[in-house]
């Protein structure tokens, strides 16, 4: 993992359905988490499980010391380190964890995470759909999730080269870009890229095998025929647009553009007529967690105008509180904020694929081991 501020690869990284059920079956210590010891100490500690960078925003003004507030930070590469944890003896000891929005029906499904008490939790009201109330974040008509940053995996290209906007995903395969082609080493994301791409499942994570499949093959006929760079970080496809040797994606992100933009390069992003995926990260309250008003009043600030303007004008990603959307400066173009709505018709948001077989749809670990063969194409 590549990490910069809250800049890092968006992957949804293996977790497997016989890693999650052996994690639900774990048990352990504090230790055994790899949890820092809690501090003999006058103030609060909240001990806080996700990625590096997302506790920044709590850090913009004197609320933690006048709140009398330490962060215990434990740093995560990918999200199934918070389900390692929490079944590792973290249930009853860790606060807040910061998951991907579609491991939230899971962790909630397996008793992890406790619902959010919206009255706890004010700047709610702030925060601008289709972010808010994302399907995956509410499960049975109830929150288990404050959502505070988000992303999609745009195409980028070099107006330079191209002319102008592509319009189709299918312009990647165009003679005049073989080997011009940029591509995120990315398991979940390319597959449902190349779902919504290759097949016709009409939920980009609910795909039959034989969709599955197909989406592989899609993605080996891209590599192969077409790509130049299979990228482990979004700093290596940044370089690559900057150098000229990519001058079109298959996925990206909207921060891109800026990268490219401090290395004196023009590059744009658009979202495809097939459409794409997108993310959206956000604080839970982990199960029984020791000091849950205090947690929701740490999941309040996220989403306050301060902790917003820092994650979207240092952190250049995307925010969701609209009084400080209209208070960027830095990132105000770099993301689609003047119609949201519409973005939310381009990129969606798709649940995490089923973890056991159902009949019909591949589950998560034939994904995984699906992803292999284009790995080794």
């Amino acid at each position: 993992m590549i990490k910069s501020g809250l800049i890092r690869v968006r992957t949804v990284a293996p977790i497997g359905r016989r890693r999650f059920t052996q994690g639900l079956a774990a048990l352990g210590g504090l230790a055994a988490a790899g949890l820092p010891a809690r501090r003999a100490r006058a103030a609060t500690d909240i001990t806080f499980l996700g990625w590096q960078g997302y506790d920044e925003g709590l850090l913009v003004d004197d609320f933690l010391k006048q709140n009398d507030i330490t962060l215990n930070t434990t740093y995560i590469g990918n999200n199934d380190e918070i389900i390692t944890k929490l079944t590792s003896g973290g249930i009853g000891q860790i606060d807040i964890v910061t998951p991907y929005m579609g491991y939230v029906p899971l962790m909630a499904a397996a008793g992890l995470i406790d619902p959010i008490d919206e009255s706890l939790v004010p700047n709610l009201a702030q925060v601008v759909q289709p972010f808010r109330d994302d399907a995956n974040i509410i499960v049975d008509g109830v929150r288990y999730a404050v959502p505070f940053t988000w992303g999609s995996a745009p195409m980028m290209y070099d107006p330079a080269v191209t002319g102008g906007p592509p319009e189709s995903w299918a312009d990647l395969l165009k003679p005049e870009y073989k080997g011009k082609v940029g591509m995120m080493d990315d398991p979940i994301g390319n597959i449902m890229l190349a779902a919504i791409i290759a097949t016709d499942a009409p939920i980009a994570t609910r795909l039959s095998p034989a969709q599955l499949d197909q989406a592989i093959d899609y993605l080996i006929k891209l590599k192969t025929e077409h790509a130049r760079l299979l990228a482990v970080s979004w700093g290596d496809l940044a370089d690559a647009l900057s150098r000229g040797d990519v001058v079109i994606t298959f996925s990206g992100w909207e921060t891109i553009k800026k990268f490219c933009a401090d290395q004196g390069k023009l590059i744009e992003y658009t979202y495809p007529k097939e459409g794409t995926f997108a993310w959206l990260d956000n604080y839970c309250i982990a199960k029984n967690a020791p000091h849950r008003e205090i947690d929701h009043a740490l999941a309040n600030k996220i989403i306050d105008v301060p902790a917003q303007l820092k994650i979207g004008d240092e952190f250049i990603q995307g925010i969701v509180n609209a009084e400080a959307i209209a208070k960027l400066t830095v990132s105000r173009t770099l993301y689609p904020y003047d119609n949201l709505a519409a973005f939310g018709d381009k990129a969606k948001f798709y649940a995490f694929p089923p973890l056991e077989p159902d009949g019909t749809h591949a589950p998560y670990q034939d994904w995984l081991d699906a992803y292999q063969r284009f790995k080794s194409a």
